[in-house]
Order: C-alpha cells, then structure tokens, then sequence
C-alpha cells in the first residue's frame, strides 16, 4: 500500500498547495506512481493542475464527496505517474454536515475496510492538500496519513498558526488513536537576510521538540525535525498564476531561480529518506 503523506497547517498561506504540487510532479517524474487529494473545497490544488472550474467535478465519476457515500472515485491522469481527485464546493457540506465518523471517511476510502479495497494500493504515493482550518476535513486529513508534512511561513502570527497546528495533530491522535509520524516542518518564503525570519526559525526549532517531548505517543521520521527552508521566489506566484508546476516553469521562463528546483529535488530525497526507503528495506 502507498504511503500517505498529509500536508498540513491550519493557518491560510503556509504553502501546503504549492509545496503539494511540487512535491508530486517531482515524485511522478522520478517514476513514483502519486495520487494527489485535493481536501479542500477552495479547491486550490485543483486550480494549480489547471483546472478552474470545480463545479464541473459535481455528480461525475471525479467527485470527491463520493466517498462519504461509499462509492467509487475515478482519479483524473493528469500526467505520467501523476493522477488528482480534485475537489469541489460540496466538500464544505460535507464537512459541516452532522454526518457521524465524517473524519474517518478519507481513511476508509485510502486504506479499505468493510470487505472493500482501498485505493491508496494502486499508488506508491499519497498527498493530501487539506483546507487551512482545524474542522472535520483537516482533521480526517491527519487521521487518514502515515505522515504529516508541515509548511510554515517565519512570522510570529504563522508560527502562532504552527503551534495550533500541533495541538490539532496531538488531539486528533488522541480521540482516534492514530499511529501517524511528524514526517517534517518545512519554512517556506524564507530570506535569510531578515532578521524576524532567522529569529522566528530559531525559536520553532527550540519549541516545537519540546511539545513533542511531552506527547511521546507522536511519532517523528527524524530526529531533524526542520527541513530545508523554501526560499521565497517570484516564480512561485508566476507559476501558480499559469498552472504550470514550479520546475516546468523555471526551466522555459526563468532560470535564473533555478534554486527553487534543488530546493525540491533536495526535499524529495529527504522525503524518500525518511517514507520510501524504510519500507523498501523491510520488505
């Protein structure tokens, strides 16, 4: 079964979309077979692969809120090794509905139970990208990974953001006993010459392994807790706004930020470090 990977934070603009797509294209093109889950019913995952009109997913084969049915959900190929189930505007229904076991949904339909197999087997490769708030599809993101990814940008209010974030993971552990591991905190839009953002590091790097400490039941793939920062480019923007992936971008329109694609290619052999190749040496 493929391994699956939740990103995220409930603070809005951390980068969980954009790190998601990254990440994804990356792996699909190093020959992964991934499945992206856009968990988010502002659907901007699903605008990112270029398709901007989520109402069009509504009542098909690629609608997400199938699951909450028990019913099939055809992904969309939207490259080689790379498929999407996009999201839509009745993602936010579901969410709010008094439907009981709502957060346990995207587990079921991932993993399988109840006689039916799930199709996180059909992927090496799992991204959630989940909505920026602690409600019931954040919540069934972080019940339904293996590991949990954390985007934060370097201020104060983010680094507020960050600390919620945790205390939703830690809580969602507890209510529904998950075995899930920190797979890593990534600081995004990071320059290195402001002061608040070097500050900002230092102090996440001193307090987030303390509130693990004190929640040992919370697994971590790493003892290196911080990922390699994200620095901040205007190619993120520019890419986003033509629904191009970061490296297809950098490498036609503007390689002089071509730091942006080692930066990743270096994220991904730390994420196949870390996911990837335990499994392969267990088998």
């Amino acid at each position: 079964m493929g391994k699956i990977i939740g990103v995220v934070n409930q603070k809005g603009g951390a980068g969980k979309s954009s790190i998601t797509n990254a990440l994804s294209h990356e792996f699909a093109r190093r020959g992964y077979r991934v499945l992206v889950v856009d968990y988010d019913p502002q659907g901007t995952q699903t605008m990112l692969f270029g398709f901007n009109k989520l109402s069009q997913f509504i009542d098909t084969e690629h609608d997400i809120t199938n699951i909450f049915n028990n019913e099939d959900i055809n992904p969309i190929n939207v490259k080689e090794n790379l498929y999407l189930i996009p999201a839509n505007q009745s993602l936010r229904e579901e969410a709010e509905s008094g439907r009981m076991g709502k957060e346990l949904v995207l587990s079921n339909f991932l993993r399988g139970g109840f006689g039916k197999k799930g199709i996180a087997e059909e992927f090496d490769l799992i991204f959630i990208d989940s909505p920026a708030d602690s409600g019931a599809l954040t919540v069934g993101t972080i019940a339904a990974s293996d590991y949990i990814l954390i985007p934060t940008r370097l201020t104060f209010v983010d680094s507020t953001g960050l600390v919620g974030t945790l205390q939703t993971i830690i809580q969602a552990v507890i209510t529904f006993r998950l075995e899930l591991s920190i797979l890593g905190f990534i600081p995004v839009a990071y320059k290195s010459r402001l002061k608040e953002h070097n500050d900002v590091l230092s102090s996440l790097k001193q307090t987030i392994p303390q509130i693990l400490e004190k929640h040992s039941f919370i697994k971590k793939a790493s003892d290196e807790l911080f990922l390699e920062p994200i620095r901040d480019r205007i190619a993120w923007a520019e890419a986003a706004a033509k629904r191009v992936s970061i490296r297809e971008y950098i490498e036609k329109e503007k390689r002089a930020q071509k730091d942006i694609i080692f930066s990743i290619e270096n994220l991904t052999d730390e994420i196949t470090r870390r996911v990837l190749l335990p499994a392969e040496i267990n088998v």
